[in-house]
């Protein structure tokens, strides 16, 4: 914007700059060579008067004077058209007929511009009678390059180019100045909005900048407060359906492993079992959407120490994994020590996404589970991939939508772990992704953003 605003005032201000200095260089043009002409005029009459008071001895000293003067070569010709005076201090009398002399000798004043075959260049001249007792004794004539003349139009115009670039610059300046005043908050209010999506909790200033940008900014905190409203809402609804739906869980779980414990038929203490093994699935799915509930919801950013994180998830599931027949290797990258404290996450989000990434891959593995932690620019990455089935390419991505299961889906899964991996680090403003692992099976990854 502050671009654009800036050539749009500065072509403008060109355009009509440009427009305006056309015709006035036109006028000025014609209006130096005028001025000039009529100077030289004036120079050569004032010389001529001041000749015609001297004795012609002094017209040499004169004639020096005023070519210092005026810049001009300046001649004497007597009426004989022999040469008596010369600022150039060539050689004196000898002829020297020329048109405009036979003019000022014939008592007129002549200016015109003509072809010198001695100079090879246009001359520009002014030639004058130098009268003593009311006779022309004489005649003086003031001549200079007519590229003079030239030199000193083309220094107008570029005094008046120049002029037309300052406007231009100067209104390119105004026009910055205008854009800051109204980009500087516009970017504020951009920025919060931004943030936004991390931190509801975040308001513009309604009092910085123009009036668009306040209503701006207005809107924007309205809309946080609503969405932040409603946000709040969601989660005391999770909470309470988490509340209410534990409680009932809880209590059919304890009778269930009583009849368990007090059935003397093996029939009943194996259907026992296997209602409490539907009562645990049922539970995890509750935990599951109540945490997919929360990440909607959003919640405040925290540092988090990512690969203490994942060391603690993956010490907490060796056990299992070690009953299961299977081996965890844990790859931390040595470079990574510089980003550690410096993630930002929600709470307990990392510490979800880790359980859910192990626990899929436990469901699948065969032998080895291998989780690799490393950063990568303005983010760090986990990595957690098994020697199982594998995802078929073309099911990668529909495996983090909520409910799906890909076609080597093992019986009993909800479809919500890797939809909650996504969801979680999105919501963070991070991002999840499935592909072939070196293993033989699958590799999912987090990407966790680093704190500028």
């Amino acid at each position: 914007m502050t671009r654009r605003l800036i050539a749009a005032m500065a072509v403008l201000v060109a355009l009509v700059a440009v427009a305006l200095a056309v015709p006035l260089s036109a006028i000025v043009d014609a209006d130096e060579r005028e001025m000039f002409i009529a100077q030289l005029e004036i120079d050569a009459l004032s010389t001529a008067s001041l000749l015609s008071s001297q004795p012609r001895s002094q017209w040499e000293r004169t004639t020096l004077e005023a070519s210092a003067r005026t810049g001009a070569r300046v001649v004497v010709v007597d009426a004989d058209r022999r040469l008596v005076a010369d600022s150039n201090l060539t050689d004196l009398d000898r002829s020297f007929d020329r048109v405009e002399i036979n003019e000022a000798l014939q008592g007129f004043l002549a200016s015109d511009v003509r072809y010198s075959q001695t100079l090879g260049l246009n001359l520009r001249y002014v030639a004058a009678p130098v009268v003593q007792e009311q006779q022309v004794v004489a005649a003086v004539r003031l001549s200079l390059p007519n590229s003079a003349v030239e030199e000193l139009v083309q220094r107008t115009r570029i005094s008046l180019a120049l002029f037309v670039a300052a406007v231009v610059i100067a209104a390119a300046l105004i026009a910055w100045i205008l854009a800051y005043s109204i980009v500087t908050p516009l970017r504020r209010v951009a920025d919060v909005a931004d943030d936004l999506g991390f931190d509801l909790q975040r308001r513009a200033d309604e009092n910085d900048g123009p009036r668009e940008v306040r209503s701006v900014a207005h809107a924007l905190n309205r809309t946080a407060e609503r969405l932040s409203g409603l946000l709040q809402r969601q989660e005391r609804v999770a909470e309470d359906a988490s509340h209410h739906l534990r409680t009932p869980l809880t209590g059919v779980r304890l009778r269930l492993e009583a009849i368990e414990e007090t059935a003397s038929e093996g029939s009943i203490r194996s259907e026992a079992g296997a209602a409490i093994a539907e009562v645990d699935r049922l539970s995890r799915r509750i935990e599951q959407v109540l945490a997919l509930a929360r990440a909607d919801a959003g919640a405040d950013l925290v540092r988090v120490d990512v690969a203490q994180v994942v060391d603690d998830r993956v010490g907490a599931m060796a056990a299992s994994a070690r009953a299961s027949g299977l081996r965890i290797d844990l790859d931390v990258s040595p470079v990574f020590e510089s980003s550690r404290d410096r993630v930002v996450a929600a709470e307990g989000a990392v510490s979800r996404v880790v359980d859910e990434m192990l626990g899929n891959a436990v469901s699948y593995a065969r032998d080895v589970i291998r989780v690799h932690v490393y950063p990568e620019s303005d983010a760090v990455i986990v990595c957690v991939e098994d020697d199982g089935p594998g995802v078929p390419e073309e099911e990668r991505e529909h495996i983090f939508e909520r409910f799906r299961r890909g076609s080597q889906a093992i019986p009993g899964g909800s479809g919500l772990g890797l939809a909650l991996v996504r969801e979680t680090t999105r919501a963070s403003g991070g991002d999840a992704w499935a592909d072939r692992s070196s293993l033989g099976g699958v590799r999912v990854c987090a990407r966790w953003p680093v704190l500028r």
